[in-house]
């Protein structure tokens, strides 16, 4: 009886263990390759920055990275004090910090996106003559889709 219990705990075991152990095995190669590309990008960016501009950008997260963690610690340190005393001044507190952690937050993400996008010209298309708008503008933005 104890045989059987041990085998039927060890064949949940295996239906929960070896999927994640087959599927590690099968991307190893492409985790790797990830990996090499990420540090050859990191290595491109380091060459094309110089040593000021880099120093500067690790000054910037350290000042974000600190005022989350500020924000953070007085959010829960308030509603840890209105929780204890039961004073509704903490809590509104509170709630001054949680709207303050949400606004740097998502000033951070909006900044961050607005570094991914590509600005191009935009060109009215009531006003514009084909002389206005850049050839290579045109070909890179019009797709044919056939039916």
């Amino acid at each position: 009886m104890e045989i059987l219990a041990f085998l039927i705990i060890g064949g949940v075991w295996a239906v929960f263990l070896l999927p994640g152990f087959f599927e590690s095995q099968r991307s190893a190669s492409l985790s790797s390759t990830r990996s090499f590309a990420r540090g050859n990008d990191l290595l491109a960016s380091v060459a094309l920055h110089s040593a000021e501009e880099v120093r500067a950008a690790n000054h910037a997260r350290r000042r974000r990275r600190r005022t989350v963690a500020v924000l953070g610690t007085g959010a829960l340190g308030s509603l840890a004090a209105a929780v204890l005393t039961g004073n509704t001044i903490w809590l509104a507190i509170t709630i001054v910090f949680d709207i303050l952690l949400a606004a740097f937050v998502t000033a951070l993400l909006q900044a961050k996106a607005a570094r991914f996008t590509k600005t191009t010209n935009v060109v009215p298309l009531g006003t514009a003559s084909r002389e206005d708008v850049p050839q290579a503008d045109v070909l890179s933005t019009v797709r044919i889709v056939a039916g």
